[in-house]
């Protein structure tokens, strides 16, 4: 809590403004040979136009370098993806954000992206049917149900709220930062194993945890010390939020307008487009080799590519040691959604409410309050998570948007035949990205937890996997900081 740097704008602007200044845009400049300057096409080459990316472009050109972003999808914005084509502009990923996301904000605020409070909405979020074994269970009903395994001090707590409510308190991780400290090594374990020791039953933790797993495919292949820094960085964000008027925003007309705002900054327009399948560091430069046989120079290379991707390009020299351990094994989760327009509101025809936490095939549905009104749905999103995302990735598109439609037809007949399907996405099928989030595995931390952004020669890594102290958004905004300040030094 005391690295202001992390949290605080103000504090981030001197940063930069420190770094920029101390370096200057001609000492920057004079440190690059001239027969080099002449040759390379751009000073760096930034693979990757997602927030990461984007945020260490800018920073570069702000101290002067001549900076190229080059993306292989047709779009702005990598894992932040507005659907335009659906009222509301309902996220693929990542969908809304706290005032604490100091960085966010600012990057909205300088590019003249509109923010839109979403306290109104928030209530409706929290506001669910819960679904277990396909029997709908009341929250009056649910602390004296059979089907709840909860201690009996905490049996009126819901199952997406358990975990918080419960192990948030009693965190064992004080900072930040605290996740990748070598004295919290001995929670590098799985989660089931942390919870179990914690006195949780087998049962509690199944309704609480695995029947909607946030990362990984259940409690079994995901390391407690990244769920509790996950629930750290939560709190934090809760706490910073407290007493404030706005519990959060989304950007107007879709999150995706923010990386695109930056995007449109930059002296050089991001090339879309060009799937890199090499990288190669030199005594002299550096070269990023893209599929359509172009060939991308440059004095350093900075890499925002997910591990789940970058195990696919080819590296020379190749990475060794922990670093190559991690780049192929830390994997992204799993998730798919269904985005979806009713035809008409059928929770008014048998008085529910939309949303729904299962531990079946339609996992969490929830309705996008979007509209001119917070009680306007303009659309309902359906998450599917662990194996059932597995299994949807698994078979053909078809069959699976349908197999998730026809179990909510089968939970709410009166959904029958209203359900239209606008857009279905699956993160492990997205080529560039392979998966959502990063998920680190019991172990894995304590393995490589500090090796993973390491430089490789003049190639440099950052994206949300390599984030210290942030999650999701934040968190890639801050690995482009940090990224940006290893290049300046570099070549400083």
């Amino acid at each position: 809590m005391n690295d202001t740097r992390q949290n605080g704008r103000t504090a981030h602007r001197l940063t930069r403004r420190t770094l920029i200044q101390g370096l200057g845009a001609a000492s920057v400049a004079a440190a690059t040979p001239r027969i080099l300057r002449a040759q390379n096409k751009s000073q760096v080459i930034v693979i990757g136009a997602g927030l990461s990316g984007l945020g260490a472009a800018l920073l570069l050109q702000d101290a002067g370098l001549d900076v190229q972003v080059i993306e292989g999808r047709g779009r702005i914005g990598g894992r932040v993806q507005s659907y335009r084509n659906i009222p509301g502009a309902p996220e693929a990923g990542g969908t809304a954000f706290g005032p604490g996301y100091a960085r966010l904000v600012d990057a909205a605020n300088r590019h003249g992206v509109e923010l839109i409070d979403i306290t109104p909405i928030v209530p409706y979020f929290f506001s669910r049917e819960l679904v277990l074994d396909n029997e709908f269970i009341s929250a009056q009903d649910w602390p004296t149900h059979a089907k709840n395994p909860f201690p009996d001090a905490a049996k009126k707590i819901m199952p997406w709220a358990y975990l918080p409510m419960t192990v948030g308190p009693n965190n064992p991780l004080r900072t930040p930062e605290a996740w990748l400290e070598p004295a919290n090594a001995d929670l590098d374990i799985s989660l089931h194993a942390y919870l179990r020791q914690a006195g949780m039953s087998d049962a509690t933790i199944r309704v609480a945890y695995d029947a909607n797993p946030s990362w990984g495919s259940s409690s079994h292949d995901v390391s407690a010390l990244m769920a509790l820094s996950a629930w750290f960085f939560t709190g934090m964000q809760r706490r910073l939020a407290a007493g404030g008027k706005i519990m959060g925003y989304t950007a107007k007309g879709g999150n995706q307008a923010i990386p695109e705002g930056m995007a449109g900054a930059l002296k050089h327009e991001v090339l879309l487009n060009r799937t890199v399948v090499g990288i190669r560091s030199g005594t002299s430069g550096a070269e990023v080799h893209c599929a359509d046989g172009t060939v991308y120079r440059a004095d350093r290379v900075i890499c925002s590519v997910p591990c789940s991707v970058l195990k696919r390009i080819r590296i020379e020299p190749m990475l060794t040691g922990r670093q190559a351990i991690a780049v192929n094994t830390l994997r992204s989760q799993v998730i798919n959604q269904v985005h979806i327009v009713p035809k008409k509101p059928f929770w008014e025809a048998d008085g529910l409410n939309p949303n729904m936490f299962t531990n079946g095939l339609a996992g969490s549905l929830f309705a996008e309050h979007k509209g001119d009104r917070p009680e306007d749905i303009t659309s309902l999103t359906c998450w599917i998570r662990g194996h059932y995302a597995q299994w949807m990735d698994q078979v053909d598109e078809r069959d699976a948007v349908a197999a998730v439609i026809a179990e909510i037809e089968r939970l709410r007949p009166a959904a029958k035949g209203q359900l239209e399907v606008i857009e279905y996405k699956s993160w492990y099928r997205d080529p560039f990205a392979a998966g959502d989030w990063a998920v680190w595995q019991p172990g894995q931390i304590t393995a490589f937890g500090t090796q993973v952004a390491n430089s490789h020669g003049r190639i440099h890594f950052c994206g949300e996997h390599t984030a210290v102290s942030n999650r999701g958004m934040e968190g890639a905004l801050e690995s482009g900081d940090r990224v940006a300040l290893e290049v300046l030094s570099a070549v400083g």
